[in-house]
């Protein structure tokens, strides 16, 4: 129902109005909130069949690393984006404490004592010179009636709002806990990887040491030492290259922990932990572990409720107004009952004209609405294209960890031969170069596709929507 559009305009109306308003019931104009529906598929086309470990809450303890506990508790408590977040919910938590302030009635109160003198110079002051005191006591009071759920759909957006406020808590939360994770585990794959290129340069040491033994010995020519020595020199220019990624994480770690950067470090040691099997579980379980889809979701209750809102303003508002109390302009007369005041009556408000005002506020509303259902889908498949991707290269990582394996093992046995061989003068010293870097590249890759297979885990975890359970 519209109203026509003319100036609005405030009267009194007769009691008998209002209570046969009153007892004709409250109802809510707008539309009542449905959940949306989107589509679910019946299962995961990349989920792994073998039975994993359900997401908990604190999810991280699945990978049995107490230094990795120890910087999540760091993060709770000392994030400052966390807490960013935590004063957003409270900024929501408190508006909606102004919304369901209108469900009750505003009383107010004030008194005073003045003292004044009027102009003798100004005739229209009545008593020229004369002071004058005045006491004054009184109390107000206003209470719009919600016959048409104005106000009721007011607080059922800001319940929305303050729900979706703390849902995206729980999503920043999860954002920031999972790029702790994979900057953790990034860094702890450049040790191991710096680990591996220790162990190169011991052998390329070796290597330097024989063919030096060789062209003193009159053997081979001083050809097979220059090449030992770059190789060796080349190996130690790819360990000291992973000194700056290492520092850069390491400072992301601590931005992430609260903690500042130039007194935080974290001693290199070689990784070597299992990975957690996570379960996927099911597509129709997901947007419920979703903290970002659920908060979508309220957002657009939110906006539902707000469509009533402005449904509402093309109605009639109807209001108790009253106020009271006791006015003197001497103290002795103050409390006698003659010095009393009052006026109390109910107050109706008709939106006549508003130039469209209404009517562009409405679309406004409706126009929200729908932004937020189509961001809500939008988030929905965001979610299931997540945990699509995320399988997929956990799936990757594992294969290709495998099959490096078995590289390593063939490099290794190439290595063994290759230098055995050239010891005995069967074969020559780049054999021996080309089989060392053949190993030193397979070992490397090896490191790199577990550190990818560590990450993918977490963008599984982060893809299920963590511990949070809606």
């Amino acid at each position: 129902m519209k109203m026509p559009h003319l100036l609005s305009k405030r009267t009194l109306v007769p009691v008998s109005v209002l209570l046969a308003l009153l007892t004709s019931g409250c109802l809510s104009v707008g539309p009542d909130y449905q959940s949306p529906t989107t589509e679910i598929a019946p299962g995961y086309k990349g989920a792994d069949a073998r039975l994993g470990n359900r997401v908990e809450r604190r999810w991280w303890r699945a990978f049995g690393d107490s230094t990795l506990n120890n910087y999540m508790s760091d993060l709770e408590s000392g994030n400052f984006d966390l807490k960013g977040a935590l004063a957003r919910r409270n900024q929501a938590l408190a508006a909606l404490g102004i919304d369901r302030a209108e469900l009750f009635p505003q009383v107010s109160a004030s008194g005073g004592v003045t003292r004044s003198r009027g102009s003798n110079s100004d005739i229209t002051a009545g008593i020229g010179g004369n002071y004058l005191t005045r006491y004054s006591v009184s109390a107000s009071l206003g209470y719009e009636i919600d016959l048409w759920g104005r106000v009721r759909r007011l607080v059922e957006a800001g319940t929305a709002d303050a729900e979706a406020a703390s849902l995206t808590v729980e999503d920043v939360r999860l954002s920031l806990q999972s790029q702790l994770a994979r900057s953790y585990f990034a860094l702890r794959f450049l040790d191991n990887d710096a680990h591996v290129l220790r162990q190169a340069m011991g052998t390329r040491e070796e290597s330097l040491s024989l063919a030096q033994d060789r062209f003193e010995g009159g053997t081979t020519s001083e050809l097979d030492v220059a090449r030992a020595e770059t190789e060796l020199a080349s190996t130690k220019a790819q360990l000291v290259a992973l000194e700056g990624p290492r520092a850069s994480l390491e400072n992301a770690i601590a931005v992430l922990a609260g903690k500042h950067p130039s007194n935080f470090s974290i001693s290199a040691s070689y990784y070597d932990r299992s990975i957690p099997e996570i379960d996927s579980g099911l597509p129709g379980d997901l947007l419920g572990r979703r903290p970002d889809v659920a908060a979508r979701e309220r957002q657009l209750a939110a906006t539902s409720a707000r469509i009533g809102v402005a449904t509402a303003e093309f109605f009639p508002k109807i209001s108790l107004t009253g106020s009271g109390g006791r006015s003197a302009i001497s103290s002795t007369d103050f409390l006698n009952w003659s010095s009393r005041a009052f006026a109390i009556g109910p107050e109706v408000s008709v939106p006549l004209f508003q130039g469209g005002r209404l009517t562009s506020n409405l679309d406004l509303a409706k126009a929200e609405q729908e932004e937020a259902l189509a961001a809500f889908q939008q988030s929905a498949l965001n979610a299931f294209a997540d945990v699509e991707n995320a399988l997929a290269s956990l799936s990757a990582a594992r294969n290709e960890v495998a099959a490096l394996e078995a590289s390593v093992k063939a490099a290794d046995k190439t290595y063994k031969l290759s230098n055995l061989q050239y010891q005995e003068g069967v074969t020559s010293f780049l054999d021996v170069v080309d089989s060392q870097r053949e190993q030193l590249n397979a070992e490397r890759r090896k490191v790199e596709a577990r550190g990818r297979q560590f990450g993918a885990t977490v963008q599984l975890i982060q893809a299920l929507g963590g511990g949070f359970t809606r």
